[in-house]
């Protein structure tokens, strides 16, 4: 479909151009963030009056295990009163996030793409396709661009898990031997995601599964690489999941641990999941666009992980997409929430593309000697159309430049800029704010309430040195 060099720069163009499209209101609206009342300023707070190691420890012992995002959400912009720094993160999260796509799509067209600027080309393609696929399938544009805690816990995560694929393909292209450089960056690598979350964990540990199934069909043994990864993995799940403050946390859910309501809740949601996946975002045109790079990919000789069966890739897939939704069930007795949709989206849209490679490895004999060229042209614009179309009517696009355009964002800001003004400006021990006059949902997350013992508002409270804060009326009208 796509083999002559002008229509792979055509989808080229037009995929890096609706990056770009999705990119400016991103960053647009960084500009306009501000520290969320959930959480941040509890986090802060804890820093602050503890110190930045013993935060980390009082937040291991009560309530989680999750290392590294501790680290992170005790260092905030918030303990030094930085306002601007939840202004730059966001775009400095969003420069990752692109970067990290272009290393795994560099990476995995190495060896098999034609070379010189095709490569490039292909390249910047697939890089463009991974990340408007992501951007388009965000679950919720606030929890992973511009809530701090949420970044932390999962947007970081997401980083790490591409750079890590991207490191494991480069250094198996290199023969996966006891290289030095490669396992301090694997192994750092993979400590950060176990330590973001339950469901980084989960994503982790899956990849190194599959790795060791691989060499264990492909040689029967396992390599010293892998074995030190596994230890690696094994010595940071420990750390997460023996936490006492896991305990405490799982404790105050009565819903949790139950498992035959987690395994049928699990099966109902992933129907609908999978359905929406296919229907309401561009997973199929994109998939289109790939095929004809997928043919590429797999000319021999095949690298290990291509050298897999697709039934393997396939069980593999759907027996992580299906545990990582299965954890909010068993956890809280819910379904996944947004901030953890993103994860699952990234991982099950990794697997689709994975295994639609293993699966043109197995067809591609069926095949002429070449990928059909019939009418290329007609499905590659096709295609692309269909792409321009999910990506604007399901995707954040519509909600991020609407909040943007509108000037809700700026009313957010000035609003929020008004709170802290008005913080600074009175020595009343009782903070009384009024509802914000507009709630951009591209932006906002939660708001403090009416009720001054609420967690939010103790936060707010302490960290401003108030007895507390209520906010006061809600007569005022909020726009969405």
């Amino acid at each position: 479909m796509i083999r002559s060099a002008p229509l792979l720069r055509l989808v080229t163009l037009v995929l890096t151009s609706l990056s770009l499209v999705l990119t400016v209101p991103l960053v647009a609206l960084s500009f306009y963030n501000h520290p969320s009342p959930a959480d941040d300023y509890c986090f802060a707070n804890t820093a602050m009056q503890y110190g930045f190691w013993e935060a980390q420890q009082f937040y291991y012992d009560g309530w989680s295990g999750r290392f590294f995002h501790n680290f992170v959400v005790h260092s905030s912009p918030l303990t030094i009163g930085w306002y601007t720094g939840y202004k730059i993160y966001p775009i400095l999260l969003l420069a990752l996030l692109l970067l990290s796509f272009y290393a795994l799509a560099r990476q995995w067209v190495a060896d098999n793409a034609s070379g010189g600027s095709g490569r490039q080309t292909a390249s910047l393609a697939l890089a463009a396709g991974l990340f408007v696929g992501f951007i388009a399938s965000l679950a919720g544009l606030p929890e992973f661009m511009y809530w701090y805690a949420g970044m932390a816990c999962y947007s970081m995560s997401a980083v790490f898990f591409l750079a890590l694929l991207a490191t494991l393909i480069a250094h198996q292209r290199q023969g996966f031997g006891l290289s030095p450089g490669y396992l301090l960056a694997e192994s750092l690598l993979i400590a950060g995601i176990v330590g973001s979350s339950e469901t980084s964990m989960v994503m982790v540990m899956s990849v190194l599964g599959l790795i060791t199934l691989g060499e264990l069909i492909q040689r029967r043994r396992l390599s010293a690489t892998v074995l030190i990864l596994l230890g690696v993995g094994a010595i940071s799940c420990y750390y997460l999941m023996a936490a006492p403050g896991n305990a405490v946390r799982m404790a105050s859910n009565p819903n949790s641990s139950n498992i035959p309501h987690t395994v049928l809740s699990s099966l109902r949601y992933a129907v609908g999941y999978l359905s929406h996946q296919l229907l309401k975002t561009p997973l199929l045109p994109l998939s289109l666009l790939y095929l004809p790079l997928a043919w590429q990919l797999t000319a021999k000789p095949l690298p290990a992980y291509l050298r897999l069966h697709p039934i393997w890739g396939l069980l593999h897939g759907g027996a992580t997409v299906l545990v990582l939704i299965s954890l909010h069930f068993y956890g809280v007795g819910i379904p996944p929430v947004t901030r953890l949709v993103n994860l699952i989206n990234l991982l099950f849209w990794l697997s689709w593309g994975y295994n639609l490679t293993l699966l043109m490895v197995v067809l591609r004999h069926r095949f002429a000697t070449s990928f059909p060229k019939s009418y290329a042209q007609t499905l590659a614009v096709a295609a692309l159309g269909w792409v321009l179309i999910a990506t604007g009517l399901w995707s954040v696009t519509p909600v991020a430049y609407g909040d943007w355009l509108s000037g809700r964002a700026a009313q957010y800001d000035q609003a929020m800029q008004q709170r802290y003004a008005q913080f600074a400006q009175t020595d009343a021990t009782n903070g009384q704010v009024a509802p914000l006059p507009v709630y951009p949902a591209s932006l906002f997350l939660e708001d403090v309430k009416n009720d001054p013992k609420h967690l939010w508002n103790r936060c707010w409270a302490d960290y401003y040195h108030k007895k507390t804060v209520v906010l006061t009326d809600h007569s005022t009208e909020a726009v969405q």
